[in-house]
């Protein structure tokens, strides 16, 4: 990834026409098995071919985990490294089996048990005798028997080493304070246990109206998962994991193999039957753990661990934001803290990306709803990347999302800018997630991929490329390829197209890289309060409130941290942090704060003029300080914030730049920020189905450029007062922008729309025939419904339409087609005029002179049709396929 500073040495017009591989997508490539020289050549140079810059090899679990890491793999590894080097791809190292960092395929843990995972277990009675038994994976179980049997040696769960690290005596009722708690961990044993269950007991007795809760650990025997509390854990999986690949690869790193990406890094979500609290999953547990909650709280060790359960005094919330601190900071020094060291001293990149509890959704914890993300590396995203070199994020399906927000903050927190976002598609048609969408058209990603742009990502992470694309009647999630997340997007009917796309974007990513976003607004990302009060809390649902209602006004924002609060500078009522400008603070239901000193910040700020305002809960503990001395200044709101309350927000503000207003319900989705020579660049991306319009205007007149992401071509528009931009559906513009110093008086209009001659159309229903392939006969079809419905059920591939049409008139045509499904190539007398992977399929065929000619169109669908053929997976309704409108003529106006 260090591209990406090369890439800003870049004349910034050169790397928008030709963007390196910093901005193009990238892809995972699963292997299924062992490739040869030849499939590797052919595949690569497929992928460079459709305008994928940066290829990570990931062996899926259809692999052999025998195979994985062998001899023959690691030089199967370095062949391909070697053809994407002389092919110009780039290739980043996916350090491991499947996903989930850390095991390397079992090996981490094979003759180590020590390693393997070990959490903590608790259980509440008002008996001196208790048992921990029925414990299990859910998160896993729910995916299928072939992911259990990866994770788990023989498919089971099983535990040794039962041990009692807290005991305690307390109130059923309610606790007042810790003094009212009394630790007889001394006085509590194990006194049976077997691989399931451990049965404790305490050798005195619980009185009247007391509890006695007992929290035991215990480690697997047969999961392959490591306990990431363990810094010789992170270390032996890079000797058996990381080390043999980059041995292999040899003069190959740090180029073309210049990154190490991992994925996911976590232990299991373990569940049991006598499992309550405020705590939903079983924690890590290591020997330091003790002692590092206990200087980090000043609190003791057991007496916390009761805190996290349930209310024991006025000091419950900060023990349990201070508790989970340490217990996270273990984690991020003990894991990626040991990746980083080694990755400097490899000279290569280390990222990747950890659980996001909010993937596929703007609420904070609104995606993993069945895990509790303190008990992983998943709530404390400014820590965590502080240790990486570059940031990447993860997200769900093909809408907008938290996620790489979330990223470009935490990135600009820490000296850096924008992120990776691996998307990955699951079923929506299914309960079976792993079936994925083979149903995806480009137009969908195309689409999502320019939103991400807008909300923070530099590269588009592809999930994936496939090198095989499995075996027909078998719907067997994972282990059969074909479900394993799909698409395989290279086995899609469209892959063909898929250059389009990556030219496209990678040069609207290149377009925003020099600028600095406009950000008038700064959210805290509530750490301690996500900490003390867990993901249910109101602080999740209070962020997506902010974030969505925000967007949906055209206003940007950033996360913040406490930190960067509390060491920001002051200028001009402007709060200066993370390299941006704010206008605004926002506190989505904070509860908890780490530092008095961020009081103080936001004071300060508000005195200076700045804008503050709260919703939701209002602060109630400060960790450092005890109580809050006073209220935050700032404008409250008990509510969930709605668009009355944003609209207030935003009318406080001042207006900073070009004003971009849009009239209509609907907005096109924007991205506005600032060169430091006083140009600004605007992105507008209209991803609905209907034309939007909007007006912009900068002071008393600018100059302008428009930047065509479609060739890479840079134009002068000249200088205007107002400037309306009309943005068919799906289109999107990139436009440069400075204020001039003198008034224009003259107002513009954009438009890729033809002055077209509607009156003079010529509607092309009848006389079409088709043939579902280069070497099939061809038949009579209609146009006005898909070929799925006209005896082609299951056929995914290029059907082709052909027509023979008389021009009355000699004129300037223009062919118009409503409704493609999904991607098409249009032919007149033989002739290849264009193709098209999204709206508008509008084709310009040049004069034509009246007679007869020939009109050919190819036309490619999705997948879905015959790869969920004969599967759980079909759904009701055939996909869409081919025309489903009949195709229209259009003079130009004379």
């Amino acid at each position: 990834m260090d591209q990406i500073r090369t890439g800003q040495d870049i004349d910034p017009r050169n790397l928008f026409e030709n963007p390196t591989a910093a901005f193009r997508p990238s892809a995972y490539w699963f292997w299924h098995s062992i490739p040869t020289q030849e499939v590797c050549h052919t595949q690569l140079s497929d992928f460079k071919l459709k305008g994928i810059g940066t290829i990570l090899i990931q062996a899926r679990l259809v692999m052999s985990r025998d195979d994985y890491l062998s001899p023959a793999y690691l030089e199967a590894y370095r062949v391909a490294a070697g053809i994407a080097g002389k092919l110009g791809l780039k290739l980043g190292i996916y350090d491991d089996y499947n996903w989930i960092s850390g095991h390397a395929g079992g090996r981490t843990v094979a003759g180590r048990d020590d390693l393997r995972e070990r959490h903590l277990f608790w259980s509440s009675s008002g008996h001196g005798r208790g048992q921990i038994s029925g414990i299990h994976p859910p998160f896993t179980q729910t995916m299928g028997a072939d992911i259990v049997e990866w994770q788990y040696e023989g498919s089971v769960v099983e535990w040794c080493e039962w041990t009692v690290e807290a005991a305690l005596l307390h109130s059923s009722a309610g606790i007042d304070g810790l003094d009212q708690i009394v630790d007889v961990t001394a006085r509590t044993s194990i006194v049976d246990s077997d691989g399931v269950s451990c049965t404790y007991a305490f050798d005195g007795a619980a009185g009247d109206g007391q509890m006695l809760t007992v929290f035991v650990s215990a480690r697997s025997t047969t999961s392959r998962l490591i306990n990431y509390l363990l810094p010789e854990a992170a270390e032996r999986f890079i000797g058996v994991g990381l080390d043999p690949l980059v041995e292999a690869l040899g003069d190959l790193v740090p180029d073309p193999v210049g990154f190490v990406f991992y994925d996911q890094p976590a232990a299991g979500f373990y569940k049991w039957d006598q499992i309550s609290g405020c705590l939903g999953n079983s924690l890590l547990f290591a020997p330091s753990l003790p002692d590092a909650v206990s200087g980090g709280t000043g609190g003791p060790f057991a007496k916390t661990l009761l805190a996290l359960l349930r209310d024991v005094g006025p000091e419950t919330l900060r023990l349990r934001a201070r508790f989970y601190a340490v217990y996270s900071a273990l984690m991020n020094e003990a894991f990626s803290g040991t990746l980083r060291r080694w990755a400097q001293g490899r000279g290569i990149v280390l990222t990747g990306h950890e659980i996001l509890p909010h993937i596929s959704s703007w609420s904070l914890n609104g995606g993993f709803a069945s895990i509790d993300p303190r008990v992983a590396l998943a709530v404390d995203f400014f820590g965590i990347d502080a240790l990486r070199h570059e940031t990447a994020v993860d997200s769900n399906n093909f809408v907008a999302q938290l996620a790489p927000k979330l990223g470009d903050s935490v990135a600009r927190s820490n000296g850096r800018s924008r992120c990776v976002v691996e998307t990955y598609a699951s079923a929506e048609r299914t309960p079976v997630r792993a079936a994925g969408q083979w149903e995806l058209t480009l137009e969908t990603m195309r689409a999502q991929a320019i939103r991400l742009y807008c909300l923070g990502s530099r590269q588009f992470l592809w999930h994936g490329v496939y090198q095989t694309d499995g075996h027909d009647d078998d719907p067997t999630p994972f282990a059969n390829p074909r479900f394993d997340f799909g698409p395989g997007i290279n086995f899609e009917p469209w892959w063909s197209y898929h250059d389009l796309f990556a030219q496209e974007t990678a040069r609207i990513s290149a377009f925003i890289e020099p600028a600095t976003p406009r950000t008038p607004v700064a959210i805290l990302y509530p750490l301690h309060t996500a900490f003390a009060e867990g993901p249910r809390h109101n602080h999740a649902t209070h962020i997506g409130a902010w974030c969505g209602g925000l967007l949906a006004e055209g206003c940007d924002f950033m996360f913040v941290s406490e930190v960067d609060l509390a060491t920001a500078r002051i200028e001009n009522s402007r709060l200066l942090a993370s390299g941006l400008s704010f206008d605004a603070v926002v506190l989505p239901s904070v509860t908890v704060f780490e530092m008095a000193k961020t009081l103080r910040a936001l004071d300060a700020f508000k005195a200076a003029g700045g804008v503050v305002w709260s919703s939701g809960d209002r602060l109630s503990t400060v960790c450092d300080g005890g109580e809050p001395l006073n209220p935050i200044a700032s404008t409250h709101i008990d509510h969930m914030p709605g668009r009355r309350d944003i609209t207030a927000l935003l009318s406080s503000l001042p207006l900073s730049g070009p004003a971009v207003v849009c009239h209509s319900p609907d907005r096109p989705w924007q991205w506005v920020g600032n060169e430091a020579d006083g140009w600004w660049r605007i992105v507008l991306f209209n991803d609905g189905a209907t034309p939007l319009v909007s007006e912009i205007s900068f002071g008393d007149g600018f100059d302008s450029e428009i930047w065509s992401a479609t060739t890479g071509k840079v134009e002068e528009a000249g200088a205007f007062s107002r400037l309306t931009v009309r943005l068919d559906p799906q289109e999107v513009r990139c436009m440069r922008l400075r204020e001039t110093a003198q008034g224009i008086a003259r107002e513009g209009r954009l438009t890729a729309q033809p002055p077209l001659d509607a009156a003079r159309a010529v509607p092309l229903v009848v006389g079409w025939s088709f043939a579902p392939g280069a070497d099939a006969a061809f038949v009579p079809i209609s146009v006005e419904s898909g070929w799925e419905t006209q005896g082609f059920a299951d056929f995914s591939g290029t059907g082709i339409y052909r027509l023979t049409l008389e021009i009355g008139d000699e004129a300037e045509w223009f062919l118009e087609l409503p409704e493609v499904a999904t991607v098409v190539v249009a032919c007149l007398d033989g002739r290849q005029i264009d193709r098209r992977g999204w709206r508008p399929y509008r084709f310009a065929l040049g004069r034509l002179i009246p007679g007869v000619h020939s009109l050919e169109l190819r036309v490619a669908n999705t997948a879905a049709n015959r790869y969920y053929n004969n599967t759980p997976y079909l759904g009701e309704n055939l996909d869409k396929s081919g025309l489903t409108a009949a195709p229209t003529l259009i003079p130009l106006k004379t």
